[in-house]
């Protein structure tokens, strides 16, 4: 395959966009740093990201959570780019759109900040 390129981060990579991102930079060659939800229970499968093809010894998962933007540093640094496709999730619509929305901003504006110390 030739000389491995990144790494480079992709932060919610449990969702559709974000696994597809990761195929798409393991299949170009890149290690992928990816950033899912906090799972307290650790109930939440991920072999769907961990078997894909050149996964093996290029991928790293970290935990982080979009209300915590500082959880994003670990995951960002070293990375020679970060995809940012995570999004806050209220399935049960406990919170009004502002505070989810406002959620959404503090955390792209917390790993716009991370990014800082590429």
């Amino acid at each position: 395959m030739g000389r491995e390129k990144g790494p480079v981060c992709v932060t919610g990579g449990t969702g559709y966009i974000g696994s597809w991102l990761i195929k798409v930079l393991f299949e170009q060659g890149y290690s992928v740093h990816t950033t899912v939800r906090p799972d307290p229970d650790n109930k939440r499968d991920l072999s769907f990201l961990t078997s894909l093809p050149g996964a093996d010894g290029r991928h790293k998962i970290f935990r982080a959570d979009l209300s915590h933007p500082e959880s994003y540093d670990a995951a960002i640094q070293g990375c020679k780019g970060v995809l940012h496709v995570a999004a806050p999730m209220d399935f049960e619509d406990n919170e009004p759109e502002a505070v989810v929305t406002q959620r959404a901003v503090d955390g792209a504006l917390g790993i716009l900040k991370a990014c800082l110390i590429l």
